[in-house]
Parts: C-alpha cells; structure tokens; sequence
C-alpha cells in the first residue's frame, strides 16, 4: 500500500498545483493582434513578418531546388572532386 500512498500523493501534488500570478504570458499566436499593425511593438512587426514571409520563402527555395537538381549534384560532385584534387588524395597523370 506504500506505493499506492505515494502515487496518491504525487497525483495530488500536480492536480492542486497554484499557478504563479506574476509570470507574464507571452503572446505566441495572435491573429488578431497583427490585424492593428499600428498599435504593435517594432518587435512584434518583425515576427509578424517572418512569420507571414516564410512560407513564401520556403516555396520559391523548394521550386529553385526542383527546377535545378541535377544542377546543384553536378555542382556538389564537382566540389567534393576539387577539395580531394586539392588535398592530394587523387593524383593527377
């Protein structure tokens, strides 16, 4: 019964936890927050703005990546053969 005492005792510890008052809550998500850009922080201003342009961001990165794969391979292959020419590890005839 030991056990189960202490179990009763750790469930009753998280359940009638008092929440701190004094912490201040910071604001994570808030549409409606950004829609009165005017009343918004300069820091505010510049989270709304990444937030807003990185999807835009990712999909032009995405697109260039797919447009260009072999591209960027070839230019990768031919990276990794330049740095071992260069070291010594592949010798020249």
């Amino acid at each position: 019964m030991n056990r189960l005492d202490d179990l009763k005792v750790l469930f009753n510890t998280f359940l009638n936890r008092k929440r701190s008052e004094e912490r201040e809550m910071k604001r994570v998500f808030q549409w409606r927050r950004y829609l009165e850009w005017k009343d918004l922080t300069p820091e505010e201003k510049i989270l709304a703005k990444r937030l807003l342009f990185l999807p835009i961001l990712a999909y032009l990165i995405i697109g260039i990546f797919n447009q260009n794969f072999s591209l960027i391979v070839l230019f990768l292959i031919g990276y990794v053969l330049y740095k071992k020419l260069e070291k010594g590890n592949i010798v020249k005839k």
